[in-house]
């Protein structure tokens, strides 16, 4: 269930109305409706919600207007809706936490977010692996990390986002791009180009071109250190890959002529006049000739 194309058929009128399959499916929708500015259809969708799910709307209200206080009394409502026998929902529960943590670092509480993130990633892995909202609460988890500066443990959480699943592509392609900014503040290049490649390709998949572009353009600035026909083609790196024993060189920082190109002739057909790197583009093009 793509919510991004759900919005795009309510709207172009090539869905008439949505019917929701699985838990908090139109929630979800609603969402990706209101974050779009669709507040009409957004609206029309919150007729599908149940209360607490109503509350998560009206927090999302209240956060994209900065309103952190209302934002707080949305997310009790939702919890001690939650928790009551009745309407006992645990994987809405941990959602709401991970929401609070978020609030949370964004006042600075910054312990507190922590405590919050922690048990939301922990209680949705245990009841729903692989869900969107775990794997949101995952990215989640390791920026807070990450902030912190805490960079190894924040890739230590990435790790738990296997490109083998059980995760979303979009959730895999997001944890690989953010992995390689933090790879590459520890100096470990190569590292961070085989997790560029893999990011540009699931955003690519998941028509996120803006994404795939950046990840790419990326990758073709780090790989022009080196281009060599002895260099290992990226997927034969990717599949090969080990970790690296302590005291082991850094792995050569190179990348093969047909990578190069497959990547170039990708962005260069897809480039618009706001690309700020269009000179690395150039580069390669370079590169490709010599």
């Amino acid at each position: 269930m793509d919510p991004r194309q759900i919005v795009s058929g309510l709207i172009s009128g090539e869905i008439s109305d949505f019917t929701s399959t699985e838990q908090h499916e139109a929630l979800i929708v609603a969402e990706q409706a209101y974050c779009e500015g669709h507040n009409n259809l957004a609206t029309k969708l919150c007729a599908h919600l149940n209360e607490a799910e109503s509350h998560i709307m009206e927090f999302r209200a209240a956060q994209l207007k900065n309103d952190a206080v209302s934002a707080q009394q949305c997310l009790a409502a939702a919890l001690e809706i939650c928790r009551t026998k009745l309407n006992r929902d645990h994987i809405l529960e941990a959602r709401i936490r991970m929401e609070w943590g978020i609030l949370r670092a964004s006042i600075g509480e910054f312990d507190d977010a922590g405590i919050d993130l922690k048990w939301a990633v922990d209680r949705l892995g245990t009841i729903s692996e692989g869900h969107r909202w775990h794997g949101i609460a995952l990215l989640n988890m390791a920026e807070w990390h990450r902030n912190r500066g805490e960079f190894g443990m924040a890739l230590a959480i990435h790790s738990q986002i296997s490109r083998h699943g059980p995760h979303l592509v979009e959730i895999v392609a997001i944890s690989r791009r953010r992995a390689a900014e933090l790879l590459i503040d520890k100096n470990h290049i190569y590292s961070a180009m085989r997790n560029l490649w893999i990011a540009h390709h699931g955003f690519r998949q998941t028509n996120m071109p803006e994404e795939a572009i950046d990840a790419g353009l990326h990758w073709i600035d780090l790989g022009l250190t080196e281009v060599s026909k002895n260099a290992p083609e990226m997927q034969t790196a990717i599949v090969e890959s080990t970790p690296r024993s302590a005291g082991e060189p850094k792995q050569r920082v190179w990348i093969h002529p047909n990578d190069l190109k497959y990547m170039y002739e990708w962005i260069n057909e897809r480039k618009s006049d706001d690309i700020v790197s269009l000179g690395v583009l150039d580069d390669a093009f370079q590169a490709l000739q010599s």
